[in-house]
């Protein structure tokens, strides 16, 4: 199956137009360390995008576990102070509990009195990564480029860009992230998913 799969992205058109294409040299790692599962998150935005999308969206919101590296997306027409805080409260604390901390960069959005007050009522410590230097939330940084890379390569309109997005999320989920040595799925449900290969190839 690995020897079919990848003579069909040598084949895909879009997998070798949006693949990696390492221009740098590598340099030392930041070790971001959690405890424990749903403990540390990271957040960031994505956009302006252009063009929009068909329902206005422009924007999107991530954020990442730093423990199992699950990932929470939405997308939105603007990220105001109240998307942010909602955003925290419906996809991280009314799904996996309240994290220990939060880390986002210094954006005025993901830092205004709403969220401070937030984190305060719910005992969050919230932390900032060091100003003009994104690769100091490198996993944040790092998810950012998947969706994206994920995003341009099953997208044929960018209409339909937000339609995608499940598909996108999906696929990030279930693939092995070299950090942790098993998918985001895994860790957080103890089981694989099946995924779309599997209906046409049956596996156990």
């Amino acid at each position: 199956m690995k020897n079919y799969c990848s003579k069909f992205v040598h084949k895909c058109h879009k997998c070798q137009i949006h693949g990696d294409l390492i221009k740098v040299p590598p340099t030392e790692l930041n070790a971001m360390t959690s405890p424990w599962p749903f403990a540390a998150w990271g957040m960031d935005v994505i956009g302006p995008m252009e063009p929009a999308t068909s329902n206005k969206y422009r924007f999107i919101l991530v954020a990442i576990d730093y423990f199992t590296k699950w990932v929470e997306v939405a997308s939105y027409s603007s990220v105001t102070k109240k998307v942010v805080t909602n955003f925290v409260r419906n996809n991280i604390i009314c799904r996996f509990g309240i994290p220990k901390s939060i880390i986002t960069d210094n954006g005025a959005n993901l830092n205004s009195h709403l969220m401070k007050d937030m984190c305060a009522q719910f005992r969050i410590t919230h932390r900032n990564s060091t100003a003009y230097r994104p690769q100091m939330n490198g996993a944040v940084e790092a998810a950012k480029q998947n969706i994206k890379k994920i995003l341009r390569k099953i997208i044929d309109n960018y209409k339909d860009r937000h339609e995608q997005f499940p598909y996108a999320l999906l696929g990030y989920r279930t693939t092995a992230r070299t950090s942790t040595g098993a998918t985001p799925y895994l860790l957080v449900y103890g089981t694989e998913a099946v995924i779309l290969v599997e209906v046409e190839i049956p596996s156990l």
